[in-house]
């Protein structure tokens, strides 16, 4: 999708909605190095971990970092079901694989909803990009619909082919597909950086040794990290996908992303079906999701019948489901992870000179 053109004084204006856990802590190394952008806010959520886990890791990637930005505490769980222990499989107990350091969460303000829309509404032009489950937007959307309107969402969530957590779904639409549900029922611009592309960018554990030979104080952090991660996804010496940072570098550079306009549907019920979400990408399976398994019975019925007009009904029906959604199924991932790779080793550059 086309982006409009930034500058040190027209920065864009971007707030982190993360669960953080190893790949979101690369991905947002990445971002506060770039310039030409201004984070004008950060929530937490559960996901990767508790929340209380991914706002102390939030703080002390922060701390690492040596940056600065407003950090408000949000949703401890999802909308309906109760919170996933999934993550600690790839992200340890912790969220950052023992790397947390102690924060006094008391003096953080909660209600991320809040945060959410008075950042729209102070900054035209906002873009947010939602790297865990998406309870916090959700929330922002039932509270705040008007503040919301029109407001570019960047979130990593859903897939249309096989998904991650389960044969089906992705992590973080499963968990909290209601969530999800209703961002893509919201007046926000919603453009979902699929498990289709997003597996495609990866890093190996050679990048991770040197970033922690050359990447200063940061790139020791990060590279520790996501060595460990490495390890717990995958314990071949083969490249690992960094989901996180496919979002975040689409979100600033979507010209390196396949995006096709979509009607997406969410599953919300069923052990084995839950997050899994249907992507209508032709007119056909839009029409379909709007008519369901009678409705196509019908059109068949009355495919014979003289005068009927197969097109045109075909063109009603998927009138009724309209698209919701632009959907990232593809991604320049070698561009991508040359991009990463740099922006990650110019924390020891600039520490190096004193920037």
């Amino acid at each position: 999708m086309r982006q409009e053109p930034h500058s040190a004084t027209n920065p864009l204006p971007v707030f982190i909605d993360t669960d953080v856990g190893c790949d979101d802590a690369l991905a947002i190394a990445w971002l506060l190095r770039q310039p030409y952008i201004e984070v004008v806010g950060m929530s937490s959520v559960f996901g990767n971990s508790s929340v209380q886990n991914t706002t102390a890791n939030l703080l002390t990637l922060l701390d690492v970092l040596r940056c600065e930005a407003p950090v408000t505490i949000g949703a401890s769980a999802p909308m309906v079901y109760p919170r996933t222990n999934a993550g600690a499989l790839f992200h340890g107990p912790d969220g950052l694989w023992g790397a947390q350091r102690s924060h006094d969460l008391d003096g953080l303000p909660a209600g991320a909803p809040g945060a959410i829309a008075a950042a729209a509404r102070a900054y035209p032009g906002l873009t947010i990009i939602a790297l865990g489950p998406l309870t916090n937007i959700a929330r922002a959307v039932q509270a705040y619909p008007e503040d919301l309107v029109g407001v570019r969402l960047v979130a990593l969530a859903g897939a249309h082919g096989a998904g991650s957590i389960t044969p089906v779904a992705e992590f973080n639409a499963f968990a909290d597909p209601h969530a999800l549900a209703l961002v893509l029922d919201s007046p926000l611009q919603v453009e979902l950086v699929t498990r289709d592309a997003f597996r495609a960018l990866e890093l190996d554990r050679a990048f991770a040794r040197r970033l922690e030979r050359e990447g200063g104080e940061a790139g020791r952090f990060v590279g520790r990290v996501f060595d460990s991660y490495s390890r717990a996804v995958n314990r071949q010496m083969t490249p690992v996908a960094v989901p996180d940072a496919a979002a975040v570098i689409y979100a600033l550079h979507p010209e390196l992303g396949m995006a096709v306009p979509a009607t997406v549907r969410v599953v919300t019920e069923g052990e084995l079906t839950r997050g899994q979400t249907i992507m209508a990408l032709s007119e056909q399976h839009q029409a379909a999701l709007a008519l369901g398994a009678h409705g196509i019975e019908h059109l068949a019925m009355n495919v014979t019948t003289p005068g009927f007009d197969y097109e045109e009904a075909l063109h009603q029906a998927s009138a009724r489901a309209p698209r919701n959604a632009h959907v990232v199924l593809e991604i320049d991932a070698q561009a991508m992870a040359e991009m990463l790779e740099a922006g990650l080793m110019e924390w020891g550059i600039a520490r190096a000179v004193g920037g």
